[in-house]
């Protein structure tokens, strides 16, 4: 029986693992994304709140306009921030679904690792078994020839 044959099962869970593997890696990479895209846009939203925090000129209305624009911006900015928070969250969890599926993928490679060097280990034996059938034959034959 060849390997391919002895191992296709185990071939078949493989091709699932890694593709299961290669799906967790494409949404991990997309959620890291998706957080730096978030983490911006809380920076940006703060940056904003700062230029508001800083401007002081005119009077009255001035002022309250500016309270006004600064409590939405400040709500803007928590609301980026709770964003980019989720999105860390995603991010991690979409790193330990990769890292499970990365590691059944690999228990799979390490059991055909493990079958290929169970089947080398026993083609050795086969051939030491054959050479030392050869070998006795020799010496009895070696024993039987008078001299």
């Amino acid at each position: 029986m060849t390997s391919a044959q002895a191992d296709r099962a185990l071939n078949a869970v493989r091709r699932v693992r890694e593709a299961r593997e290669r799906d967790s890696r494409y949404g991990l990479a997309r959620a890291l994304s998706e957080r730096s895209r978030r983490e911006e846009i809380a920076a940006q939203a703060a940056a904003r709140l700062a230029e508001v925090a800083s401007v002081q000129d005119g009077g009255v209305t001035d002022f309250l306009a500016q309270v006004d624009r600064g409590a939405w911006l400040a709500e803007d900015l928590a609301a980026a921030r709770r964003s980019a928070d989720q999105a860390v969250t995603v991010a991690a969890e979409a790193g330990h679904r990769w890292q499970r599926d990365r590691a059944a993928a690999r228990v799979v490679e390490l059991l055909l690792e493990r079958h290929a060097e169970q089947r080398r280990a026993e083609q050795a034996r086969a051939e030491a078994r054959e050479v030392d059938d050869i070998a006795g034959r020799a010496w009895l034959r070696s024993r039987e020839v008078p001299r």
